[in-house]
């Protein structure tokens, strides 16, 4: 059976991409007459950008200066391209905030088009990194550098941070890695706080997803004991 290391970009990008998608989807399809659907447009597309900084941070504090060191000059690029796509966030965040019911459909259009060109830009982003930067990881750090690196980033994050983060990531992975990384959590977290994330991760999951989620924890549970 082929063993798979520890990708440091698996997690993160899958939520980001449920969330691009999402905030795509909620601003082509929006009824802009509506107050409550603009504000639920503002909402996830707040959250996104908070993400997308949240991530940002991460690489340009961690796994970044880490490689670097590592391997001199690798991490250029990578670089450059969180400069150009920060900057975007920084206008996107503005013309979110500008949007009202009292705004034009022209600047809902508008805004529709500059997130859809966004999204299309860091799907290209994240395909560089898994492609391209996730080779010289695995080239320069070993299984235990790795897995040590990633304990200390989720130890930095606060219990509401990790909220934020699952509540998007969680419903994209696929029923094998949902119930290691969730496993892994209701082992070790508290329980109030590990029945909190399963009510925010229910939100943002079909029905049957779910219950086939809490049922495959339960039986890993029973396996355990």
């Amino acid at each position: 059976m082929e063993t798979q290391r520890l990708n440091p970009y698996l997690l993160p990008h899958k939520g980001l991409r449920n969330l691009l998608a999402k905030v795509s989807f909620l601003a082509g399809n929006l009824d802009y007459t509506s107050v409550h659907e603009v504000e639920q447009l503002k909402l996830f597309a707040r959250e996104l950008f908070y993400l997308l900084e949240q991530h940002a941070q991460v690489e340009e504090s961690v796994v970044l200066p880490e490689l670097e060191q590592k391997a001199p000059g690798s991490t250029q690029e990578n670089h450059e391209e969180h400069e150009f796509l920060e900057a975007i966030i920084t206008k996107l965040d503005k013309q979110t905030e500008q949007l009202s019911v009292e705004s034009t459909p022209t600047d809902f259009l508008d805004f529709f088009l500059d997130i859809s060109d966004f999204h299309s830009k860091y799907l290209a982003h994240m395909l560089m990194e898994e492609r391209e930067v996730l080779k010289a990881i695995w080239a320069n750090f070993t299984d235990e550098e790795l897995i040590a690196q990633h304990h200390r980033i989720l130890s930095s994050f606060t219990p509401e941070k990790i909220l934020r983060w699952f509540r998007f990531i969680v419903p994209a992975l696929n029923p094998q890695e949902r119930k290691i990384v969730l496993g892994g959590m209701k082992a070790n977290a508290p329980k109030v706080f590990f029945s909190e994330l399963l009510e925010v991760i229910k939100a943002e999951m079909p029905e049957f997803a779910f219950a086939n989620l809490v049922k495959s924890l339960e039986e890993k549970e029973l396996s355990n004991s």
